[in-house]
């Protein structure tokens, strides 16, 4: 007996172990391959400090390792992720002999065996045969001096050809983030390189002198064929931030540079109608002046004179006497900042509204909005604050396409009030964004809130995030995530527009006086549909840009008062006071009472009741995941907990109606279903014992839509177990959404 028990244990456990055993297969088939892969698995870098870059591609978790006889020269931007990711390198200058290299190995955590290796080379600034720029010039500097050693030297392109704003046939080189780094190639024909790429001269039969026309100390070759491309991989220029006094000094001739700056406008004199090309004064916060430089010839000679200041930035070159600054592309020359000296900027909190004035594109009641155009791929692209204290701009910039159906940056005036920003091909990877710059009147909180609306077409970027920077030049993306946001889905017969709040708590107190710059970029190239985001999509800044304190509410108990509720405890969503200026983003709520934890509640309940900051709204109609023409208003209702007070009671309250901003379009099959606007009448029930004027309801007819009023009732009869109910009673079809605060009952 006992044996057969053992056996037939034994048979239990072996089919109990082969059942796990499928599952456990049936889960390794359900479960994908750990996979990491990178866009490149060599980087030959130059021996320039700079950071480079590479693209982790995985769909695990994974961790980074670096090997090496020296690793300290370089240092990565991030050692673990989960999934994409960009890593970049920074490394310092080579001063050594030779080059030097790292192996960066790229491993999934949970299975070393997956895992990618990456050849990271830095050449070698002082290797034999090859002569340094300072050496270079120092060989010049009693006259031109003709080389007849077998010896090379390499430099990094940083002004642009294309561009055409720097010398006929010349190049400006670099070699280093340091004075005295920088020289001038003249060749006989154009060369074609690209800012970035590194050159090299063969300098046997080469003449180095200072062209008595430009003054600027140039390295003319034996022949064009003497110069080549290297393999080192292009880098992105930065420029040297330097002051007047070293700009003055002559030793960044010909590097890539940049001075804190605004054009000097005479007292009584005007930017209007000045263009680039027009020989500007420029003057830095000292009142120093020096000349911006730009011929007619070059892609932005007749763009207008910027009106802001920032980092003027471009290539050192001798000018009447003294040096000047040559922008390289349109770039270096957006000053968008507060002018030195300046009283205005925004006050919180403050909105920047598309809100459009009629259902015309452009014809806005806030703004004034320039188009961006093809030939300069949105570079002329403006929106500006039309109040002239605020100096508020919003910019932008697409991925470069040769495609002119590709491109589009415009306004337009949506039926919903949805009013957008259409940017046309902004490309994960191209240096696509919106840019919002701030000038700023007060000292900011430590912590703000952004609030905007954001949407796509299908193949428009799905996941965004918002970095700032105070200077133009060095943008925080804050690493917690705090910033981004991920668009749901993609816009489809005309709806699905999306709202969207973000908190910012910069590193260091943004002070008055400042400017405030804000990009809102694509972190990867997911597209709203789900697929690749490219080209030919728009991505559509939407309704607002409204910035305001994180709310915090402090409403005193009045005296005497035997039930209070202030909703101080609700922050969420826009205040719908502010106005036209939110557009369709004046129904933005926070979430909803089911939502709430138990403090927030106090004893209330009800259905279809949302936060809004400091009070809250009854009536909730969805306006982002729909059709506008679907709009459906869903009534709602707030009950209060038992007032535990007996007798007659004094009932007070505050309340406002809603008044829809999707009012322009007239007779569309299209138009939004809240077009005839919301109810201003409420009723009030009393539950559980008592009446308002020998009824258990009471209509309260005429609320103001644009401001709060206090109504008062009496209740008779009150009993311990009464409670009031707060709703609306809109017939079919119509539309009721309205705001309640500071409910209170005394006796």
């Amino acid at each position: 007996m006992k044996n057969r028990l053992l056996n037939s244990f034994f048979r239990a456990a072996a089919a109990f172990a082969l059942l796990l055993a499928a599952g456990a297969c049936k889960d390794d088939v359900a479960l994908p391959m750990q996979r990491v892969a990178l866009n490149t698995h060599a980087i030959l870098a130059p021996s320039f400090a700079t950071t480079l870059s590479f693209d982790v591609e995985a769909n695990c978790d994974w961790t980074i390792s670096v090997a090496g006889d020296d690793t300290s020269w370089a240092e990565l931007s991030q050692t673990e992720a989960t999934g994409m990711a960009t890593v970049a390198v920074s490394i310092a200058e080579n001063n050594t002999s030779g080059s030097r290299a790292l192996t960066i190995r790229v491993a999934a955590k949970r299975n070393a065996a997956v895992v990618e290796e990456l050849s990271f080379v830095q050449a070698s600034a002082t290797a034999e045969g090859y002569l340094s720029i300072p050496d270079l010039r120092k060989l010049a500097a009693d006259g031109d001096y003709s080389v007849t050693q077998d010896v090379k030297m390499r430099g990094i392109v940083v002004s642009s050809v294309q561009d055409n704003n720097y010398y006929d046939n010349c190049i400006a080189l670099q070699s280093a983030l340091k004075a005295n780094c920088g020289i001038t190639l003249r060749t006989d024909e154009v060369l074609y390189r690209k800012p970035g790429e590194e050159l090299e001269i063969d300098l046997k039969g080469a003449v180095v002198g200072v062209n008595p026309e430009t003054g600027v100390m140039e390295v003319k070759p034996a022949a064009d064929d003497k110069v080549s491309r290297t393999e080192t991989t292009q880098v992105k220029i930065e420029a040297l931030k330097i002051t007047y006094e070293e700009l003055r000094s002559g030793a960044y001739e010909s590097m890539y540079a940049g001075i804190y700056s605004q054009v000097y406008v005479p007292e009584g004199g005007s930017l209007n109608g000045i263009t680039l090309k027009d020989d500007l004064s420029m003057q830095d916060p000292d009142n120093n002046r020096f000349r911006l430089v730009a011929s007619q010839a070059s892609s932005f000679g007749i763009d207008p004179a910027p009106t802001g200041s920032g980092v003027l930035k471009g290539i050192v070159v001798p000018q009447d006497g003294a040096y000047a600054i040559r922008p390289c592309t349109a770039g270096d020359k957006e000053l968008t900042g507060l002018r030195f000296g300046a009283q205005v900027g925004i006050r919180l909190p403050y909105v920047f509204s598309f809100y459009a004035a009629s259902q015309a594109n452009k014809d806005c009641k806030y703004v004034t909005v320039t188009d961006g155009t093809f030939d300069k791929l949105g570079a002329d692209f403006k929106v500006e604050d039309k109040d002239v204290t605020k100096c508020v701009v919003l910019t932008a910039k697409v991925a470069p396409t040769s495609n002119s159906s590709h491109f589009r940056l415009t306004h337009w005036a949506d039926e919903a009030a949805h009013d957008n920003i259409p940017a046309k091909s902004m490309v994960y990877g191209q240096d696509s964004y919106f840019l919002l710059t701030v000038p700023l009147a007060e000292d900011m909180p430590a912590s703000f809130r952004i609030s905007f609306g954001m949407s796509g077409t299908g193949g428009a970027p799905k996941n965004w995030a918002v970095a700032y920077s105070t200077d133009g030049t060095e943008y925080v993306t804050p690493s917690d995530g705090s910033t981004a946001i991920s668009i749901p889905g993609a816009i489809a017969s005309s709806g699905y527009f999306y709202y969207f709040t973000v908190t910012l708590t910069p590193q260091l107190r943004l002070m008055k006086g400042q400017t405030l710059l804000l990009k809102l970029y694509p972190t990867d190239n997911v597209s709203c549909n789900g697929g690749t985001a490219g080209y030919n999509s728009d991505s559509r800044l939407h309704s607002c840009v409204a910035i305001e304190a994180v709310p915090k509410f402090s409403t005193p108990k009045p005296v005497g008062a035997v039930y209070f509720e202030p909703f101080d405890g609700l922050t969420e969503g826009l205040d719908y006071l502010y106005g036209d200026k939110l557009a369709a983003m004046l129904n933005y709520c926070g979430s909803d009472i089911s939502e709430w934890d138990a403090v927030l509640k106090n004893g209330l309940s009800g259905t279809n009741v949302h936060q809004r900051p400091g009070y809250a709204q009854i009536g909730y109609v969805e306006s982002q995941a729909v059709k506008r023409a679907e709009y459906e208003n869903k009534a709602g209702a707030l009950l209060t907990p038992a007032l535990n007070a007996t007798g007659d009671l004094n009932l007070s309250f505050r309340a406002m109606a809603y008044k829809t901003c999707s009012d322009r379009p007239k007779g569309k099959a299209t138009e939004p279903k809240d077009k005839k606007g919301d109810l201003t009448e409420i009723v009030v029930e009393v539950i559980g014992g008592g009446t308002i004027d020998g009824a258990t309801k009471k209509v309260v007819s005429g609320l103001a839509t644009d401001a709060f009023n206090t109504y008062s009732l009496t209740i008779d009869g009150a009993t311990a177990s009464t409670a009031l109910r707060f709703t609306s009673e809109p017939a079919s079809g119509e539309f009721s959404r309205w705001f309640i605060d500071d409910i209170c009952v005394t006796k």
